[in-house]
């Protein structure tokens, strides 16, 4: 789901992801996730980093662990702390 400014990513059919910050790092694009139940109405206290490929038109995206994941976190996260300290804000862009 795209509400125009945030996107909800669908992995399978019970494994949805808000992503919360998105940003370019040495030519890669990482986003940060945190997941939402099943109807998209309310946040799941789990949170992961991906970074996107795309072959042709589609995107796939890989989970970012380890060493990857300490170097890019502290770029990445700035971009959310403040919704990630505030959850009610989160619940309002969910609408």
């Amino acid at each position: 789901m795209d509400n125009g400014l945030h996107t909800v990513v669908v992995f399978d059919e019970d494994d949805k992801w808000f992503v919360l910050a998105e940003k370019v790092i040495n030519g890669n694009k990482y986003s940060y996730l945190i997941r939402v139940n099943q109807s998209e109405d309310d946040f799941i206290n789990e949170y992961r980093v991906v970074r996107s490929y795309f072959d042709g038109n589609d995107e796939y995206m890989d989970v970012v662990r380890g060493n990857e994941l300490k170097i890019i976190l502290p770029d990445l996260v700035p971009e959310a702390r403040d919704l990630i300290e505030h959850p009610e804000k989160l619940r309002e862009l969910l609408g």
